[in-house]
């Protein structure tokens, strides 16, 4: 096992553990995320804390090109299994994968209690304008990475961000991580998630996400074209009883986060 709990290894399914004890909570990231961007997420959350690489991050090998919301689902299944976690936190491309669970009454959700889905950036499809400017970012950013361009990586993506969060210098270096890992690893096999669907769009599907009966937190921010807020609420008014909270742009990686810890250390109490 890696001495770095941050990075774990095929000997421990790709998840990193931190404390002890009940309730089991599993925590996945994002896109181009890891371990240490889902950590502060975990802030005041009680009992064992379970950290997932998922397959193209943190040193876990691609699935290949062209990745799926069921592969995604599928690896976070067994990371729900083998962690025996009642609860759980997904974002962005996470959320997703955890959506499809729901959406399919995969087995692995039985024992889910609580679930809070963190920047949800698909569901069931996505608006036309949102579907052009999502095609338009991965042709830019497409070639960027065949050119092996971090600079213009990095602009490109915090030009998604509003102005004061471009400027902010940790801001800066966490996107240059995430672009130097799009150009040197296999983690660009998964460029075009962002225009993959989480979720089928029919009646069994609306079904089962009606009827989960665990608790659901949706949580987003304004502004953010990579996670539209329309996805969000198509979300949540898909699961009737789930919560959804909107908070201003740029809260919940950068300038909310006081807000976000207190909202999910209520969830999660």
């Amino acid at each position: 096992m890696s001495d770095d709990l941050n990075l774990p290894g095929p000997d421990t399914g790709y998840v990193a553990t931190f404390g002890s004890g009940r309730p089991h909570t599993l925590f996945s990231h994002g896109f181009a995320g890891a371990v240490r961007d889902t950590r502060p997420f975990s802030t005041g959350v009680s009992g064992a804390r379970h950290f997932l690489h998922l397959p193209g991050h943190g040193g876990r090998p691609s699935p290949g090109p062209g990745w799926t919301y069921p592969q995604i689902a599928e690896a976070l299944a067994e990371a729900l299994r083998t962690t025996s976690a009642t609860r759980a936190l997904g974002v962005s491309m996470s959320a997703g994968g955890l959506l499809h669970l729901l959406s399919t009454a995969h087995p692995a959700i039985a024992n889910l209690e609580k679930l809070a889905l963190v920047l949800p950036a698909s569901f069931t499809g996505f608006p036309a304008e949102v579907t052009a400017a999502n095609r338009s970012y991965l042709e830019r950013l497409r070639r960027l990475v065949a050119d092996e361009d971090v600079d213009g990586i990095v602009d490109l993506m915090l030009s998604r961000e509003p102005a004061e969060v471009a400027e902010m210098l940790p801001a800066r270096a966490w996107t240059k991580a995430k672009a130097e890992n799009l150009v040197h690893t296999d983690m660009s096999d998964g460029l075009g998630l962002a225009l993959e669907i989480a979720v089928d769009d029919t009646a069994e599907a609306a079904e089962n996400l009606r009827t989960f009966p665990g608790e659901v937190l949706i949580l987003t921010h304004e502004d953010d074209p990579a996670h539209p807020v329309p996805i969000a609420e198509a979300i949540h008014r898909a699961i009737p009883n789930s919560r959804l909270e909107v908070l201003p742009a740029g809260s919940i990686l950068w300038r909310g986060r006081h807000e976000v810890r207190r909202i999910l250390g209520e969830f999660f109490a």
